[in-house]
């Protein structure tokens, strides 16, 4: 790990020194640091029924150095830390987290983006941080929910990950774009008991307009491999798919009333760790929609259809599941509207498997504030009735708030919530039908010039009632944070509180930390003009 580390560092430096000597009329800002940060946890190890509290002292330097210039730029930012544990000094080790990231814009309408991070830690749980930064970039991906397959790390072996995205983005017309990314991942333990995994994801994505406003052709193809190591408990696995897509509209009066169609077809190959043998899937899945917005009322009707068709090496998996849904929105006033919608699934399985049919059914409001970020609450109900087993219902509620809500010149919120079902039936590791709630909220107040607080708190649901032993996992968390700064000199306190419930009775546990940090940095960045 640690030689891997000096080779990625060295890269990234070079490339960065590079990217400065390349050419003048450059701009560096250079932001050094170094932080102190004793720590109390009382349950080390994420254990249900062998809880032990110690205290951990970090100390870690670290700099962040961005060069930028008309058409590109480039940040690098590295902290080296030292953990010391009081009553288990044998965890005591060196940490890194190194970040590199950046831009280069060919001509107007041409640019390529680049990320990548590398994490090398013995830490088992997410740490305290503050809320993300909220600006967005080409390389953002759209959140969706993943249901969590992993088990809690209990061990404080190192383990390290690295992620790495590169996007390349060309507009050639008005409506025009073509992009290309390929994504790829690391997570490597020290631990034999927990498996590494690799993974490999280049896409492309078309968007062309063959009469303007009328006529569009959106296509795309992307390809995904998974590795997996051995371990203890179970043997090694890959799994790869291709995922081809390929859709045209039609708008026979532009922008009232349009057709959409689309067709995506996934195949897939994955080794099971059961039977050691090769298998594949195939899915095929059409679809079409009807859009129109008649002049009067401010209306907006949507219609849709679409049926996936699953095909396996083992046939007592196949299935064929059809989908459908209608929708009337209006807007009420320049900055308000609201939309009822209702959707319809069919699960027809031909072979193992049982049939169901989901009634779902919601209602919703949307805003637009004068920011132009618009945001949409809705709630819903939906109900599964199946054909033996007992029927299932749950309400479904989903909020898509782009923005954090100022609250008064001193403070502001942001949250967000999501709710609903899955239908995982394809791949290695296929979840079938779940029901998931995910929620959280982010409160900030500045009490004065030097002194602010934070307080956050999430929600986690995953359900799977399909399998054959039933997977219900829950996680809670609550935390706050108070902030004292003055020019170069920070003070921060945080507490958390978190605690997982689920079926597995071993991933079970509660946990309390108290994290006081003191940090130096310059108050204004060092700028350097060339």
């Amino acid at each position: 790990m640690i030689n891997r580390l000096k080779i990625y560092f060295l890269s990234m430096m070079y490339l960065f020194l590079w990217a400065a000597s390349s050419q003048g009329g450059y701009q560096v800002i250079l932001i050094p640091r170094i932080s102190i940060t004793p720590e109390y946890v009382d349950n080390l190890f994420s254990s249900h029924d062998n809880e032990a509290y110690d205290y951990i002292t970090v100390i870690s330097p670290g700099i962040t150095a961005q060069i930028t210039e008309k058409t590109r730029g480039a940040t690098l930012s590295y902290d080296l830390g030292y953990s010391c544990y009081d009553s288990f000094p044998q965890f005591n080790t060196l940490r890194h987290n190194a970040q590199f990231s950046g831009w280069v814009e060919f001509s107007k309408h041409t640019r390529l983006d680049f990320q990548n991070a590398f994490i090398l830690t013995e830490e088992s749980v997410t740490k305290i941080e503050e809320s993300p930064d909220e600006t967005e970039t080409p390389l953002a991906e759209p959140e969706k929910h993943v249901a969590e397959k992993e088990t809690v790390r209990k061990s404080l072996e190192h383990h390290y990950t690295y992620d790495a995205i590169i996007a390349f983005t060309h507009q050639f017309g008005e409506s025009d774009a073509l992009s290309m990314k390929y994504a790829y991942s690391i997570l490597e333990n020290e631990d034999p008991t927990i498996e590494d995994k690799i993974s490999h994801t280049p896409s492309v994505d078309v968007t062309y307009w063959f009469i303007p406003r009328q006529l569009s052709m959106e296509g795309g193809v992307s390809y995904t491999r998974d590795e997996f190591s051995d371990t203890y408990e179970s043997p090694g696995y890959w799994e790869e798919s291709i995922n081809p897509i390929l859709g045209l509209n039609y708008w026979f009066i532009p922008d009232r009333f349009g057709v959409q169609t689309g067709v995506s077809y996934t195949t897939g190959e994955y080794s099971n760790r059961s039977d050691g043998l090769n298998h594949w899937y195939k899915s095929t899945n059409p679809s079409v929609s009807l859009t129109y917005r008649p002049k009067f009322y401010q209306l907006e009707l949507e219609a849709g259809l679409s049926c996936k068709r699953g095909r396996f090496s083992d046939p007592s998996d196949d299935f064929d599941n059809w989908s459908g849904n209608v929708g009337v929105s209006k807007q009420f006033t320049k900055k308000l509207g609201g939309f009822v919608k209702y959707s319809h699934s069919v699960m027809d399985f031909k072979g193992n498997g049982e049939n169901y049919t989901i009634h779902d059914p919601s209602v919703g409001i949307t805003y637009t504030p004068d920011e132009g970020v618009p945001v949409s609450l809705s709630i819903g109900y939906f109900f599964r009735n199946r054909q033996v087993s007992e029927n299932e219902s749950a309400i479904s509620l989903n909020g898509d708030i782009g923005k954090t809500w100022t609250i008064s010149r001193y403070g502001s919120v942001s949250f967000k919530t999501s709710s609903g079902y899955d239908e995982d039936y394809l791949g290695a590791e296929k979840m079938g039908f779940g029901i998931y709630y995910d929620a959280g909220f982010t409160g900030k107040y500045v009490f004065s010039k030097e002194l602010s607080g934070d307080v956050y708190g999430s929600y986690r649901r995953d359900k799977y009632d399909d399998l054959e032993t039933t997977r219900d996992d829950e996680t809670r968390e609550l935390g706050s944070g108070l902030v004292f700064q003055k020019k170069w000199f920070t003070v921060r306190v945080d507490y958390s509180y978190r605690t997982v419930n689920s079926t597995l009775s071993e991933n079970d546990y509660e946990e309390n930390r108290i994290r006081w940090q003191v940090s130096l940095a310059p108050f204004r960045p060092i700028r350097i003009f060339q």
